[in-house]
């Protein structure tokens, strides 16, 4: 038996850290742009590159903090799918789940890095999903699929089908993709999830709900799920389970990039309610891991092991979670 499966489209990341750019503020109220000169040269002062995709960054997460992990994902039959496979077999993790696609290529994004923000070009395949028959496990973590809705939907079917005659606890991610297609569609999914997992952006998408944070976790708690988790930057994080309204800071570190920092955060909370942590320790878990990730370049490279996570976790009793 695993202790965790993880659903969702792995991808190849690539990371460009440039400094020749500058931001414009003027041009909508709301949203800053990253400016690079028209048909230029840009020099790249750093290059990276790592395996990504919210399912592997989540498999990855739980993998070190010392869960057996399984990993349903579509990869192209190409070098870079052989690469992810390869990358996750070294984590420990089972990937016989996992299925190619032999008339698409792997999906892939490119990361401009900029001031420690980066701005993502995504390359999505179409893909049709065939859940296989999955074995048994304590949780499962479903995460960011698409752009194919009638692919997606049955999907989530079949993931529904599994978890009502295999019961488990279900964490669940949505993409940009899965939020697009609306609370009503994902109302099924929703109602059985036991752990909702969004920033506060997606959750304002989801809910169409645009106030403070409390009426935020509340408009989301109604759609269903049992517990819901929001992120908010530098701001912290809040969670509410029908009765405690909780609410944390964050671990001021130096950023180099904040790819898949809230993938982090959301999977190593849900391993901390796995392993016995009351809710307002598994928020500080999750801190810890999101602080550490955004200190390297990609997704899974700073991503840390238990003791190191529980000694940080130790040093800073203040990121436990409080009411608010």
């Amino acid at each position: 038996m695993l202790d965790l499966i993880t659903i969702g489209d792995p991808t190849i990341d690539t990371f460009l850290k440039i400094h020749d750019a500058h931001l414009a503020l003027e041009l909508h109220p709301d949203q800053t742009q990253l400016c690079i000169d028209y048909a230029d040269k840009i020099p790249v002062d750093e290059r990276h590159r790592s395996l990504g995709g919210s399912c592997v960054n989540a498999g990855v997460a739980a993998a070190r903090l010392g869960l057996r992990v399984g990993i349903y994902g579509v990869t192209g039959a190409d070098p870079e799918g052989d690469s992810i496979r390869s990358d996750l077999d070294g984590e420990g993790i089972d990937t016989s789940l996992m299925a190619v696609d032999r008339r698409h290529t792997t999906n892939a994004s490119m990361a401009l890095v900029f001031r420690g923000e980066r701005t993502l070009f995504v390359w999505h395949q179409p893909r049709s999903y065939h859940l296989p028959e999955l074995p048994r496990a304590a949780w499962i973590y479903a995460t960011s699929v698409g752009p194919r809705g009638a692919a997606v939907n049955r999907l989530h079917k079949a993931l529904l089908c599994h978890v009502e005659r295999n019961p488990c606890r279900l964490a669940f991610s949505p993409g940009t993709h899965q939020l697009r297609m609306g609370a009503r569609a994902l109302s099924p999914l929703l109602k059985m999830t036991d752990l909702l997992l969004l920033n506060r952006h997606e959750a304002r998408e989801l809910t169409h709900v645009d106030d403070q944070p409390k009426a935020l976790i509340e408009a989301l708690h109604r759609l269903g799920p049992k517990t819901v988790v929001m992120t908010d930057g530098t701001h912290g994080s809040y969670a509410f389970d029908g009765d405690l309204y909780l609410r944390t800071g964050v671990l001021p570190v130096p950023v180099v990039d904040r790819t898949g920092a809230g993938d982090g955060f959301g999977a190593t909370v849900m391993v901390a309610l796995q392993l016995g942590r009351p809710l307002a320790v598994a928020m500080a878990w999750g801190t810890v891991q999101a602080a550490h990730v955004v200190g390297v370049f990609g997704a899974t490279p700073g991503l840390l092991r238990r003791r190191r996570l529980q000694a940080t976790v130790n040093m800073h009793p203040e990121l436990v979670a409080e009411e608010f």
